[in-house]
C-alpha cells in the first residue's frame, strides 16, 4: 500500500514516516501585519507599514469614516473597486519612507489620487 503526501500513516498518525519524500515547505516570509520602523526624523519617532490585508481593514474603516465619499474631491464612491488607499503626506517616489499610520491614510478614486501624484 503506497500512502500519498497529504494523507496520515495509520501506523505512526503521521505525515512524514513510513519513507515518504518529506514535502517541501516553501520558505515563505510571513508579514505581520502592521510594522513599526523606529525614525528619528519622523514627529511620532515611528512610522508604520501595513499589510495589503490590514490596508484593506483600514481602508473599509476610512470608507465609513469619511461617509463613503472620496477624500480629494468629495463625491460618493459607486464602485469599490475604485477606491485606493491615499497617503496625505506623501514621500514621493521614497517607498522607504512609506508611513500607513491610520491619520495618514484616506480612502480616494483612483483616478483622483493618480491625478494628485505625490506633491
Amino acid at each position: 500500500m503506497k500512502l500519498r503526501r497529504n494523507e496520515y500513516c495509520p501506523v505512526h498518525k503521521s505525515r512524514f514516516c513510513c519513507g515518504r519524500e518529506n514535502v517541501r515547505k516553501e520558505t515563505r516570509q510571513i508579514r505581520m501585519g502592521v510594522r513599526r520602523i523606529d525614525d528619528p526624523h519622523h514627529p511620532r519617532g515611528y512610522r508604520e507599514l501595513r499589510s495589503a490585508a490590514e490596508m484593506r481593514k483600514l481602508m473599509n474603516r476610512k470608507i465609513v469614516e469619511q461617509d463613503r465619499k472620496c477624500g480629494i474631491c468629495h463625491i460618493e464612491f459607486t464602485d469599490y473597486y475604485d477606491v485606493v488607499p491615499d497617503h496625505i503626506d506623501s514621500k514621493g517616489m521614497g517607498g522607504a519612507w512609506r508611513d500607513d499610520h491610520p491619520d495618514n491614510i484616506q480612502a480616494a478614486h483612483w483616478w483622483c489620487n493618480l491625478e494628485r501624484g505625490s506633491q
